[in-house]
């Protein structure tokens, strides 16, 4: 759980970061590009207005609040005001500044110009102005201060980028935080199911989505539970059931083996009768056991010796050993190891019972144990068509699940046991080969 609360975390974390640079790349090339244009738009739009208030100050002969006005522009807004009489030929330097570089016969009213100043190359923009008594108003100021403005923009992009970041950091803990809680929860909740545990605790308090999730859980939880114990029932009522009628069918097809029929078509009939009431009662305990593991909650483990455990299946299956000639080789089989002896018992004959019924004639199996590894190992027939992907699913043999000899439900059992026992396992192929890998800690 902790790498899933450090994994929702740094994911949030990086999230909001993204976001965050992702902001001050927009709000940084905005400042490039746009910055000028929207500058200059304003410019455009407050130098009438100077130039229109300045020739009101002239008409009224207002010289000293006009005087103020200049010294404000200029101080405060970086604007410089010339004015001009048009016999004169030059501006008047006492109201502004220099006109230096300027011709009058080259101006045109209220018309913006951009050039730079031979003094300094700074580009400057200038509005002209011709107002009453052929008096010319000229408002003009630097585009160097945008440059500045620029700079200290990207700064303070930078530094909020930074605090953003690390505020972004904590809220993202302190949020994650508390969402990761109810997810864990919620995470032991569905991990309890797929367990076939159904308590009713991890619940999830809460109105928003998770809340969902939760009430959701819990109401798969409860119909899961219900199913599987129907189910369960169903096995083991009908398996109980059906265990009389079949032990009658098979007495009967004995005693007419048994007897003396000359219809040998009759007397064929009656072997397979048999055989396949055989097959029934071995599916019906393996249905038995199967059930039987569903509603296991807990496992009697205890020590147990490996050699004398195999020791005492090859001797129940000794019979097929005899009619192919196998060869058997046992190894490093003397440990004790700690497994539920009874159910363990069952998916070790299985996967032996399988080993010796599908070797070859005059064959070898091989049965080895070293350093918790348990091998069961032995020459098949049609190898090849055995498909991995299907061996452990119920009633599922051979290549794509092609019916053969058998319940299939053997390595269906096997695999419950050992998932219950927490015995890793593993088949492997080679060629003829067929290796049943166990790994008993």
């Amino acid at each position: 759980m902790k790498r899933t609360s450090s994994s929702i975390s740094k994911k949030m974390f990086f999230y909001s970061v993204g976001i965050i640079i992702v902001a001050m790349l927009v709000s940084y090339g905005f400042n490039i590009f746009f910055l000028d244009l929207y500058y200059k738009r304003e410019i455009k739009k407050d130098f009438p207005e100077i130039a229109i208030r300045i020739e009101r100050y002239l008409e009224k002969n207002e010289t000293e609040t006009l005087e103020k006005y200049i010294k404000l522009l200029r101080e405060k807004n970086g604007i410089t005001i010339l004015i001009m009489e048009e016999n004169e030929k030059k501006w008047n330097n006492s109201r502004g500044g220099s006109g230096k570089g300027f011709s009058l016969e080259n101006l045109k009213s209220e018309e913006f110009i951009i050039k730079k100043q031979r003094e300094t190359e700074a580009e400057i923009i200038v509005y002209n102005r011709k107002v009453l008594n052929n008096r010319w108003i000229s408002v003009r100021t630097s585009l160097s201060v945008l440059d500045y403005y620029k700079n200290e923009m990207g700064y303070f992009n930078i530094l909020g980028t930074v605090i953003a970041i690390l505020i972004s950091l904590i809220c993202s803990r302190i949020f994650s935080k508390k969402v990761i809680e109810d997810i864990e929860r919620l995470s032991r909740k569905a991990e309890d199911i797929s367990n076939l545990k159904f308590d009713k605790n991890n619940l999830v308090e809460r109105d928003d989505e998770l809340g969902k999730l939760g009430k959701n859980l819990e109401k798969m939880s409860f119909k899961l539970e219900k199913s599987i114990k129907d189910l369960e029932s169903f096995v083991s009522n009908s398996s109980h059931e059906l265990k009389t009628p079949i032990a009658i069918i098979s007495s009967n097809a004995e005693l007419l083996i048994k007897e003396d029929i000359e219809n040998k078509r009759l007397q064929e009939k009656c072997r397979v009768i048999l055989r396949e009431s055989f097959y029934m009662k071995e599916l019906i305990s393996k249905l038995l056991t199967l059930s039987k593991i569903g509603s296991l909650t807990t496992l009697e483990k205890k020590s147990i010796n490996l050699e004398e455990l195999i020791k005492g299946i090859l001797e129940r299956y000794d019979y097929i050993e005899f009619s192919k000639n196998l060869e058997i080789k046992l190894n490093g089989l003397n440990e004790n190891i700690v497994v539920d002896k009874d159910f363990f018992s069952i998916a070790l004959e299985n996967i032996i019972h399988n080993a010796l019924k599908y070797s070859e004639q005059d064959s070898v199996v091989k049965i080895n144990y070293n350093k918790n590894l348990l091998e069961i190992e032995n020459e098949a027939k049609n190898i090849k068509n055995i498909n991995l992907n299907l061996i452990f699913e119920p009633f599922s043999r051979g290549e794509n699940g092609v019916r053969e000899e058998g319940t299939g439900l053997g390595l269906t059992l096997v695999k419950k046991i050992l998932d219950m026992n927490k015995i890793k396992y593993e088949v492997k192929l080679n060629e003829k080969v067929f290796k049943f890998i166990l790994n008993i800690n």
